[in-house]
Parts: C-alpha cells; sequence; structure tokens
C-alpha cells in the first residue's frame, strides 16, 4: 500500500530568452533579484533553434539558463510560473515581450518546466499552470523526450543539468545535516 509522504525539495530553475535590448551581465542581475542568486550558472548562446519568436522579440535572440540556489516545494512552481510572467509583461514594449522566462525545478530523478500551454503531455498543477518533464535520468543520465525542446537536448547542455543535479544533492544533503 502507498503512503503519502512530504516531497523532498527541488531546486528551482530559470532559463531567460532575450532580445538584444538586453545584456547578458543585465539579465543575470534580472534573475538574482527576482529569482535569487545562481547555484550553478548555466550556458549563455545565441538561440537558433527556433523563429517561433521572432516575430515578437526579433532576431538574434539570446538564452541563458540559471540553476538557483534556492530549494523549494514543488507546489510552488505555478507561483513562480505567475511572477515570471508578470515580469516578461513588465519589460514588455509595445506589447511584445522583450523576455521570457520559463521557471522550472531539478530534483533527483527529472527536471520539469513551468508552462502557460496545455498538450498531450503536460499536467495541469493549478492557476493556469502545466508542469512538462523535459529530462528524466536514466542509467545516471539525463534522458530527452519527443518532446524536449531542441536546446535542451545539446550534449553540452545535458552535461550543464547533470552537474546542477550534483549541486543540488549537495545542497540537500547541507540542508538535512542542518535540520
Amino acid at each position: 500500500m502507498s503512503t503519502i509522504k512530504t516531497p523532498v525539495p527541488v531546486s528551482l530553475f530559470v532559463a531567460a530568452l532575450y532580445a538584444p535590448t538586453f545584456s547578458d551581465a543585465a539579465v543575470s542581475e534580472l534573475i538574482a533579484e527576482h529569482f535569487g542568486n545562481a547555484l550553478l550558472p548555466g550556458p549563455v548562446f545565441d538561440f537558433n533553434f527556433s523563429d517561433y519568436y521572432d516575430a515578437e522579440m526579433g532576431p538574434n535572440l539570446r538564452k541563458a539558463f540559471f540553476m538557483l540556489d534556492r530549494l523549494l516545494d514543488p507546489v510552488e512552481l505555478p507561483e513562480w510560473k505567475l511572477r515570471a510572467m508578470a515580469l516578461e509583461e513588465q519589460h514588455a514594449r509595445e506589447g511584445k515581450r522583450t523576455i521570457n522566462l520559463d521557471p522550472g525545478y531539478l530534483e533527483a530523478p527529472k527536471f520539469v518546466l513551468a508552462t502557460a500551454k496545455n498538450f498531450t503531455h503536460r499536467i495541469y498543477i493549478g492557476r493556469g499552470v502545466y508542469a512538462d518533464v523535459q529530462l528524466y535520468m536514466r542509467d545516471g543520465k539525463f534522458q530527452t523526450n519527443p518532446w524536449t525542446y531542441p536546446d535542451y537536448k545539446l550534449p553540452e547542455h545535458l552535461s550543464f543539468f547533470e552537474q546542477a543535479r550534483s549541486k543540488y544533492f549537495e545542497k540537500i544533503r547541507t540542508k538535512e545535516n542542518l535540520d
């Protein structure tokens, strides 16, 4: 028989896709101010995986990953998505976003992103937000799904998530020792 258990805290993550009006440093500052300090700064790269955002945000987009030094209850993910959407709106120009913020979390078996868009593989988690498992662990490595975004599939990005997972375990162990 199953028993209900309190979930282990998860590590907050934010992906930032941004127009050239933002510098890499300005995005890092925005993330630190509104989401917390980076536990592990991730890759920063030119976003040339899709033209989906070009009509709204223009060309020459950049993207950065941030694994944050913040543990949270996974039930808080909708609140973080709503915060991200409010920041996007705050930085919009003439009704168009200049930054797209995708919060999510990392835990031992998987990496999850929050989205406001429903689809067959997404689970509703409240407040208009869905959870999307982008990566999952098998044989000590992150694996992708058919729907995993192309930029999350790159070997160097998978390596970043594996490093972040190690940092997450260190953070959890430290928390357990303090409790």
